[in-house]
């Protein structure tokens, strides 16, 4: 199977409007300054008790297959859970008095329009949009789905990557503002950091007290920031192939030890170094097997030390340890829920565990969920759970949804080490996008 294929082909045009197809909303980029959210709808109408007994709230989805990773006979540590693409998934339906009340006038929702980085805590799922451009706040907690960082100070022009620190302050990479720009735990602007330029920041990370910011311009290199004062203390990378290098990076993450995990995208690997910069391995060549890298994306490590890279190319997550070994891997290409179109980021939280029960299987026993964002189709946040069943728990053939399978390389530890050259044959044509930066 090619899993290199024409992006049209990802999902039947006869499921969805065109709108849908290209991944955005119907009403343009800046439709939530005329749109209104259901629960603003619900409370401008005449008995609004009246109105949540008629179903304001979001529902549990209809029961469906079991989409697990890996498949029985085999063990599955991740199950799909549900997604969202914006208020209608997180508000719920409009209700029965809500349609009444707006006749055949079409009601706008909100919607996410083109995401990237994503990151998540305690039931609120917070979405790089590039084309609004701002943050999306899918608040599964309260039901609630809002926009902001569109406007004031912290108007955001080109959010990439984010991430989330314990105390609830939103860092953004921001690539044509140039900055990180923060955000405080109730979601107010802070300020802004610059990252001295040139620089074209794409996702930042923390350890302690400095602030890594990955920046994928020509220099390609990791800036390390005190994230108090914004003073600049050092800078490692550069462009090139060697171990320690990179080519259009695009995500770091640190684990539990302090090491740091870059996607290093047109080098079709993944990099483990130290906090000053000094490689520890790289895995990862070009092709589309398991423990290959078509488009390396977003990276994150999970609280157990395993590294989740996407892949825009397979549409796939890849699951490593620490050591670089490749474990297993879940989503993949299709037209149904838990498959993923263009992929772009992963998050992974266990704070947001009681917020999705109503989708969790009764026997699984989750350890954290995982958040990984489409660029486009339908379901652009598809969330799913990892974790473990009873050891030898059978299921039922009819349970399990099935997506289609990737293959494995015959030595999936081999390092990739002078194997990422400049491909002259044109092979890379199939995997780059207009703008390999984003």
């Amino acid at each position: 199977m090619n899993l290199f294929r024409d992006r049209a082909t990802a999902f039947s045009p006869n499921l969805s409007p065109a709108w849908l197809r290209r991944g955005c909303s119907p009403h343009g980029p800046f439709a939530h300054r005329l749109s209104v959210s259901s629960r603003t709808l619900a409370g401008v109408i005449l008995a609004c008790a009246f109105a949540l007994a008629h179903g304001c709230s979001a529902p549990p989805r209809s029961k469906q297959q079991l989409l697990v990773f890996p498949a029985p006979p085999a063990e599955p540590r991740i199950q799909f859970l549900t997604w969202a693409s914006g208020a209608e998934q997180v508000e719920g339906p409009l209700s029965d008095i809500v349609k009444l009340a707006f006749g055949d006038q079409p009601v706008q929702r909100l919607g996410i329009h083109k995401p990237y980085g994503i990151a998540a805590r305690d039931g609120v799922v917070y979405v790089c949009d590039t084309k609004l451009p701002g943050l999306c706040r899918l608040d599964f907690k309260e039901q609630t789905f809002t926009f902001f960082g569109f406007r004031g100070p912290g108007q955001l022009r080109k959010p990439i990557g984010l991430t989330i620190d314990p105390l609830g302050y939103k860092f953004v990479a921001d690539a044509y503002r140039k900055q990180i720009v923060v955000f405080g735990p109730d979601d107010d602007f802070v300020r802004a950091i610059n990252v001295p330029q040139p620089c074209h920041p794409v996702d930042v990370a923390f350890w302690g007290n400095e602030l890594y910011v990955l920046d994928n311009d020509d220099t390609c290199q990791i800036v390390v920031m005190n994230r108090q004062t914004g003073e600049m203390l050092r800078a490692f990378g550069g462009r090139g192939t060697d171990p320690g290098q990179f080519r259009i990076p695009n995500s770091l993450s640190f684990d539990s030890e302090g090491y740091l995990y870059v996607s290093d995208t047109l080098n079709w690997r993944i990099q483990k170094l130290t906090r000053e910069g000094e490689p520890v391995w790289t895995r990862g060549t070009v092709g589309h097997l398991l423990g290959q890298f078509g488009r390396p994306r977003g990276l994150r490590v999970g609280a157990d030390d395993i590294i989740y890279v996407v892949d825009a190319a397979t549409e796939i997550v890849q699951m490593f340890n620490t050591d670089g070994k490749m474990l297993m891997h879940f989503g993949g290409s299709g037209a149904v829920p838990g498959a993923l179109v263009l992929p772009a980021a992963v998050a992974t939280d266990a704070t947001s565990i009681p917020y999705f029960k109503q989708y969790i299987h009764t026997d699984m026993d989750v350890e954290y969920l995982l958040f990984v964002t489409s660029q486009f189709g339908p379901y652009l946040v598809s969330v799913y759970a990892f974790g473990s069943f009873p050891k030898g728990y059978e299921f039922s053939q009819a349970q399990i949804a099935s997506l289609p399978s990737v293959e494995a390389q015959e030595d999936d530890s081999a390092s990739p080490e002078g194997q990422a050259e400049d491909d002259q044959s044109g092979q890379t044509n199939t995997t780059q996008e207009p703008n390999q930066r984003e």
